[in-house]
């Protein structure tokens, strides 16, 4: 795709939409067009932006609204919600107008829906980039990039472990998509992937503490299940996969447990949410570490790689990552065709080093000892 790319950004007006205008502003001569069902805050937006943003009235529970709009963009970014009241209707209406599309969060069933058409999408040369915000998205990226490193330092991988949290400076509408994906879900039983494979695990083994050096120290972390990490380690069959959140508290478990268990209001189950993200008092607002195990040379060896970001960031933690991938599909960099989350849609290396170029704070280690380490870290 050439320069001449126009990037419709639907929720533009909203927290994560204005800050992708912003990041796509940063880089490239594409047009950005917003859209959103308020006409004063849509105007008032794009004076903000200049001439390079226009705005149209979006109405996205309408069929022919969101025909409309998407028929003005080649790429879509959608930032509206919640996605459990839009489900995957801004991505049917991309596909029916032939546009690319990314989204932050499609908790799972965006995916599941555009599968039937994936091999027209792909036929078509289009990109559909499910989950592509910070968690999920960047929380998959971390994991896969640190395999990928690892795999050309170690002779063999034994172990993935993934670590991560959120300060919860989220909006209304992913609140409520987190209290309705927890009620979803219920209480899973605790597991990994063993070279590919889900196995359960025992109770007290679903919790531990971990180092994870500078800035965030030595935690407590409980075993989790999401989607898109789950694919992630269904992909790895040489290793075992581990994904972790962090865990504040009892109060934090409690919390968990009753928006999932109990018939609360939706309020109810939004408020408590808030406050179990509150809770994560932390020296960084957000992270995503992941800890490769394995052997180079016959000794024992460790790759750490992560993200962080600090408070104030949440939303352009999200809009970079959108931002970055709407870019690199414009400039046919390396965006695979077809349905994908993530993690397998863009080569790990390179869509790092982008989001570098762009900002975000990723370091990394890479340690190798006599001895073999306990637990892998």
């Amino acid at each position: 795709m050439g320069h001449s790319a126009t990037f419709g950004i639907v929720g533009g007006y909203g927290a994560t939409g204005r800050a992708v205008a912003r990041e796509l502003l940063k880089a490239g001569d594409g047009e950005i067009l917003i859209g959103g069902r308020d006409p004063a805050r849509l105007e008032s937006a794009a004076a903000e932006f200049g001439s390079r943003v226009s705005a149209a009235r979006l109405d996205v529970l309408d069929v022919g609204s969101l025909d409309e709009f998407c028929s003005h963009c080649s790429i879509v970014v959608n930032c509206g919600g919640p996605v459990m009241l839009l489900q995957d209707r801004v991505a049917q209406a991309a596909f029916r107008r032939h546009c690319h599309y990314v989204d932050p969060a499609g908790l799972s069933f965006v995916k599941e829906r555009m599968l039937p058409h994936a091999r027209e999408i792909a036929d078509l040369g289009l990109s559909f980039v499910v989950s592509a915000g910070w968690m999920p998205g960047i929380t998959e990226l971390v994991p896969i990039y640190a395999y990928e490193h690892a795999r050309a330092k170690m002779d063999s991988i034994e172990s993935v472990r993934v670590y991560f949290s959120d300060s919860g400076e989220w909006s209304a509408n992913a609140l409520r998509d987190g209290v309705w994906y927890l009620r979803q879900v219920g209480l899973p039983k605790p597991g990994y992937c063993r070279k590919g494979e889900w196995v359960r695990m025992k109770m007290q083994e679903a919790s531990r503490k971990a180092d994870l050096g500078d800035r965030i120290g030595l935690r407590r972390f409980s075993i989790v299940s999401m989607p898109e990490l789950n694919e992630l380690g269904r992909r790895l069959t040489d290793c075992d996969f581990l994904t972790y959140s962090y865990l504040s508290g009892f109060r934090t478990a409690a919390a968990a447990i009753l928006i999932a268990l109990l018939p609360l209001s939706e309020e109810s189950g939004v408020r408590l949410l808030r406050g179990v993200f509150r809770r994560n008092h932390l020296p960084v607002a957000g992270f995503a570490v992941a800890h490769v195990v394995g052997r180079s040379e016959g000794r024992s060896a460790v790759l750490r790689a992560r993200v962080t970001f600090d408070a104030g960031q949440d939303y352009w933690m999200n809009a970079v990552s959108l931002a970055t991938v709407a870019r690199m599909i414009s400039a046919g960099n390396g965006v695979q065709s077809g349905v994908h989350f993530l993690f397998d849609a863009v080569g790990p290396m390179a869509l790092m080093a982008e989001l570098r170029k762009a900002g975000v704070r990723q370091t990394e280690t890479f340690e190798i000892s006599e001895r073999q380490a306990a637990g892998g870290g």
